[in-house]
């Protein structure tokens, strides 16, 4: 009973001294948290739980009720016994733009933010560089190696977004450590899927939710297009006709197609299905639990867990995180 008491007492000096690690998945109608025991092959996960947003708290990515998001994700974590965690957040995908940078330079350049904001070229964003964080990777695909080429993926994001989510996990009381887009983490898990691919094979990534989908086509295992489709499984289906032949005509190399599927949506399954039925393109399912990536927890018996499908961008989170 002392020694309870100790542990007790002890408790908030331990949480500060050795704070948890907490991964978060943000988007329009639901958190989802997941904890860890480290970063191994597989990641086994110490805890996971999807929890909904009150409608109209997030809305296009956006923080609308930063107060209320606030007290939520802080409450949520003082139920799990989190209480002073290190958070590493997945922004929405709706926060965030994404376009490929030519550089008119044979290297990628030392500072390229600042090179960037200089140049300033014609992006097709709905804000000026000058009022958004950015953040540039670069890219090495076959292509641009052959061509001697260099190119960036730009992710931006507005600065009064990024300030309003720093604001919720301030009221939450947790310790941000890292925010990045869920486009750049879906990429990157599905990165070792690429490898050895066929170069002629146009890969598309479909992530599907509960509001639609958002199209990726990839080349060479560099992201070259990007769509968003609103409604039905068959509306899903002509875009995707419709955005492959597209493609087919701008680019004679490409000659065969492969889906990548992933998302939240319960619809998922029933689309690969549907995929497969048709025979038109080979469909597989960027599952990180199916694919031995990640150990889910003991089953607690509260709720079913989330799919694995929809544990994919934090999956790419963690990944660039064990490679620091």
């Amino acid at each position: 009973m002392v020694l309870a008491g100790v542990q007790e007492q002890l408790q908030p000096f331990t949480s500060r001294l050795f704070p948890r690690r907490v991964w978060l998945a943000l988007d329009d109608d639901a958190v989802t948290v997941v904890t860890t025991k480290g970063l191994g092959q597989p990641v086994q996960l110490d805890l996971l739980r999807r929890v909904p947003l009150p409608r109209g708290a997030c809305s296009a990515g956006d923080p609308q009720q930063v107060m209320a998001l606030g007290d939520l994700i802080g409450d949520l974590l003082v139920e799990l016994g989190l209480v002073g965690a290190e958070v590493l957040a997945v922004l929405p995908a709706a926060a965030c733009a994404w376009r490929v940078v030519q550089w008119p330079f044979d290297d990628w350049p030392e500072s390229a933010d600042e090179a960037l904001r200089q140049i300033d070229p014609a992006l097709g964003l709905p804000y000026d560089l000058s009022q958004a964080y950015i953040s540039l990777l670069p890219l090495e695909g076959a292509d641009q190696q052959d061509s001697g080429s260099c190119s960036s993926l730009l992710v931006s994001v507005p600065r009064q977004r990024v300030l309003s989510w720093i604001e919720v996990f301030d009221i939450a009381g947790v310790q941000l450590e890292r925010l990045e887009a869920a486009q750049v983490c879906e990429l990157r898990a599905l990165a070792p899927l690429l490898d050895g691919a066929e170069p002629d094979l146009l890969e598309v990534l479909v992530v599907l939710d509960e509001r639609g989908a958002r199209l990726t086509l990839l080349r060479h295992g560099v992201p070259e297009y990007g769509r968003e489709v609103k409604g039905s499984l068959s509306d899903l289906e002509d875009e995707l006709e419709r955005c492959i032949a597209y493609w087919r005509g701008w680019d004679p190399g490409m000659t065969g197609v492969r889906l990548w599927l992933t998302g939240s949506s319960p619809d998922l399954l029933l689309l690969a299905n549907k995929l497969h039925g048709s025979g038109d393109w080979p469909a597989e399912i960027l599952d990180p639990v199916a694919l031995g990536w990640i150990a889910l927890p003991p089953d607690d018996g509260d709720e079913p867990p989330p799919p694995g499908s929809a544990l994919a961008s934090l999956h790419g989170l963690m990944q660039a995180e064990a490679a620091r």
